[in-house]
């Protein structure tokens, strides 16, 4: 009996750790695509998604990562339907495509959000941006605030419609941010038209390693014939430093 106990928990921790996966697999991973027939915005523009009167306004119920004092609210836009006579906000009584169901853990929130409210512990808010922009997800790095007492948000987003389709979306280009815990000093560290790929925390180094992937050959998809990027984020103190290095020079 003990054993089929230990199997359920283990099972339940498997399954925990992979919503975020299905979570992003039900939005649609669209292959990101550049469209070079027009000049792309480089310029991040101010959010008129919010006068839309097709849809809502809405913040998800406040998250917190474990030792800091801060709240986010989660913002998106809503399309709410048509129930029993009128309109009901609640489990699946809106479109995914709006504002995504969220999953949040202790240093992780996923989710498609267009903004976020930050509320300290006297009350006071702050919007993280008044750009237009799409959240996929949002990091709290644990180990730098650990060893240097300064709390680091990292932020996986889409700032540019460079399928030119009108929407920002999977099929859309993702750069990296950084804000610090309170939403303050929110700045983009990916190059304009990279592709951000993936990133990496060394433990006790206070460093965050990231690729990225440019469309070199300017065929406006991202394919093995493009080229990667590396750069290096090192956290001290109050500050950090942005670097690019070339790990693979010595193969050119």
């Amino acid at each position: 009996m003990i054993w089929i106990v230990k199997a359920l928990k283990i099972m339940i921790r498997l399954l925990i750790g992979l919503l975020p996966a299905f979570l992003m697999a039900s939005c649609g991973q669209d292959k990101p695509q550049i469209d070079y027939s027009r000049a792309i915005d480089t310029t991040s523009v101010a959010d008129n998604r919010i006068t839309d009167s097709t849809k809502v306004l809405v913040a998800e119920l406040p998250i917190k990562f474990d030792s800091t004092d801060v709240l986010l609210f989660a913002i998106g836009l809503v399309d709410l339907q048509e129930r029993g006579g009128y309109s009901k906000l609640g489990s699946g009584s809106y479109s995914d495509v709006d504002i995504a169901s969220s999953y949040f853990n202790r240093d992780h929130l996923t989710g498609n959000f267009i903004n976020i409210v930050f509320q300290d512990t006297q009350g006071k808010e702050r919007k993280l941006t008044d750009k237009k922009i799409r959240i996929r997800n949002v990091n709290f790095l644990r180990d730098v605030f650990k060893r240097t007492k300064a709390g680091y948000l990292l932020y996986t987003i889409s700032d540019r419609d460079s399928d030119r389709d009108g929407v920002l979306s999977h099929s859309d280009l993702e750069a990296l941010y950084i804000s610090r815990i309170d939403g303050s000093g929110f700045k983009k560290v990916t190059k304009e038209l990279h592709e951000f790929y993936d990133w990496s925390l060394i433990k006790g180094e206070d460093k965050v390693y990231f690729r990225t992937l440019v469309d070199s050959n300017r065929d406006g998809e991202l394919t093995n014939k493009d080229k990667f990027h590396y750069y290096l984020i090192e956290f001290s103190g109050d500050s950090y430093s942005l670097t690019e290095y070339n790990p693979t020079k010595t193969f050119e």
